[in-house]
Order: structure tokens, then sequence, then C-alpha cells
């Protein structure tokens, strides 16, 4: 009975074990880049401007969809020169296993759709 005590002990170790594991999201298009990471406590995001244009000051829209893990939106304002827009996903409920699912992001009159695919 002792033995069986133990494996049982051991077989859930590994599985939480398994369960911590990062999963790890990235997309790119010319002027952004986005990197979206889940373990089991935490889903965040961060979406950073990479473009060459150089603007004083605009609002920045963003919207993550096709997604059962990140479902945010949002819209951050200023300077968007090295502009990074970080945060946590709304959702709290468990990692949903998917391949893929896009950024829709808008500034200054253009928009950019980009695919995030898990790495």
């Amino acid at each position: 009975m002792r033995s069986f005590i133990m494996s049982m002990l051991l077989i859930s170790l590994l599985g939480l074990i398994g369960c911590s594991e990062q999963r790890q999201f990235k997309g790119e298009s010319i002027n952004w880049s986005v990197a979206c990471s889940v373990t089991a406590k935490d889903k965040s995001y961060e979406i950073r401007y990479i473009g060459q244009e150089s603007q004083p000051d605009t609002i920045v829209q963003y919207a993550f969809k096709e997604s059962r893990n990140f479902q945010n939106s949002g819209e951050s304002k200023g300077s968007f020169r090295n502009k990074i827009i970080s945060g946590k996903s709304t959702i709290n409920s468990p990692y949903f296993d998917e391949d893929h699912f896009t950024l829709h992001i808008q500034w200054n009159d253009k928009e950019e759709t980009i695919r995030v695919v898990k790495q």
C-alpha cells in the first residue's frame, strides 16, 4: 500500500511539473512585434513598436482576435517611438491549447494585423 501511495505521489508531482511549462507566442510585422507567454499562474503580453517612423504623439489601439487565452483590447496614448505596451490577460481560466491567433493594431490612420504563432 505504501508503494502505491508513493507511486501516485510521484505521478502527481510529474503532472504538476509538466503543467508549469511556459508557452510562448510570437509575431511580427513591419512596424510591430508581439510576444505573449502563458504559465500556470500568468498570461502576459508585450507589444513593441519596431518601425522607423517617428511621430510625436498618437493613440495606438489594439485588440487580440481569435484567441481563447488573450481577449484583451485597449489603447495607449503618447509617443510611440520605442513604445512598449504590456499587460496581463483578462481571462482567468486555465490555458487553452491554440496554435495561433491575431493581433489587430491601429495608429496614425494605419493598421496592421499580425499573426501570432506558438513557438
